[in-house]
């Protein structure tokens, strides 16, 4: 097993588009040499609204990045201009808060980061820090 320093995981949208800029964030933010990635369509409004069994399904996935590469860091990333998720830029980042918050007791000693990637133009995408926490109280950021 690998440690933490090398590792995080994303659950993230299924738009190839915000895939790079992502990626390249959080690998520069955290300084890790890896990414595991989830991808489900506006993961945010499924993180804060699914029903238990579903959230159980997703979180398996996480338990896997966790226990086979030591991923102690979790973000949770949506973006502008999304299909399965078309909502306004506030909404994206409630459901962003939301999503940490409802995943902070449940991933208890993971970092979780909410990510929100805003459309800036011609293929461009400026992923913010919404909210995060050290796996302790939720930090939200405005």
């Amino acid at each position: 097993m690998t440690g933490p320093e090398r590792f995080a995981t994303m659950v993230t949208c299924i738009d190839g588009r915000i895939q790079r800029p992502l990626d390249e964030w959080v690998r520069q933010r955290l300084g890790v040499e890896y990414l595991d990635t989830i991808t489900e369509p506006g993961p945010e409004s499924m993180l804060a609204t699914t029903d238990e069994r579903q959230l159980g399904v997703l979180l398996a996935k996480v338990a896997v990045s966790r226990r086979a590469h030591g991923s102690a860091t979790l973000v949770i990333a949506g973006h502008a201009d999304c299909a399965g998720n078309p909502v306004s830029a506030d909404e994206h980042r409630d459901q962003l808060r939301r999503s940490l918050l409802r995943l902070t007791g449940r991933l208890p000693g993971t970092r979780i980061l909410a990510v929100h990637a805003a459309r800036c133009g011609e293929r461009c995408w400026a992923p913010e820090l919404v909210a995060e926490t050290p796996g302790g109280p939720a930090v939200t950021h405005d």
